[in-house]
């Protein structure tokens, strides 16, 4: 049986949230349910230097066993961001590279389960869409500078989002709620 070791963050850092949370982790802790984890403590916050400043130290760390479906769609997101203007004729633009990189935390935070099915395509006007294709289950995330558009069609149900800010754990919800 694993020895649980509860997690305090230490005094002079509980200005990264604003209530000091425990996190309990085993030896056996995967990377994921540690970033996860950190995660919950670094939404806490109303600080957004803070959340801002983990999110850069978690989306720049390395898995030393990534899958290969995080594999796969890093993979396609490196291709697509070196796409120039004009890739798509005349007015299309290059991605954006706050959207890439938003779009990268995600696929780091998100689960192998909640990435199947998921292709990343980019868009004319500098976004990236996200297309899920499941039987006859269907969904797409659009993600701009400043906002979240997305549609679920699960079992013949259509549901619609939309957020006015870019928010990682929003979008890692919807990639869940596509599988049902």
């Amino acid at each position: 049986m694993s020895e649980v070791k509860p997690y305090k963050l230490p005094e002079e850092k509980t200005s990264i949230v604003s209530d000091s949370m425990a996190v309990r982790i085993t030896p056996d802790t995967d990377i994921v349910t540690l970033r996860h984890n950190v995660m919950d403590a670094v939404y806490a916050t109303t600080d957004q230097n803070a959340l801002y400043s983990c999110l850069v130290f978690l989306s720049s760390q390395k898995q030393t066993l990534q899958s290969s479906v995080k594999k796969e769609l890093l993979n396609r997101l490196d291709e697509l961001s070196k796409l120039p203007d004009g890739w798509d004729g005349e007015g299309s633009l290059a991605l954006s590279r706050n959207i890439v990189d938003f779009v990268k935390r995600i696929i780091l935070l998100a689960t192998d389960t909640s990435l199947q099915n998921w292709v990343a395509f980019p868009d004319a006007r500098g976004c990236i869409y996200l297309d899920y294709t499941e039987d006859n289950n269907i969904a797409g995330v659009t993600i701009t500078n400043h906002q979240v558009v997305a549609f679920i069609k699960r079992d013949g149900h259509l549901s619609k989002f939309s957020f006015d800010k870019l928010d990682e754990k929003e979008v890692l919800s919807l990639l869940e709620k596509a599988h049902g």
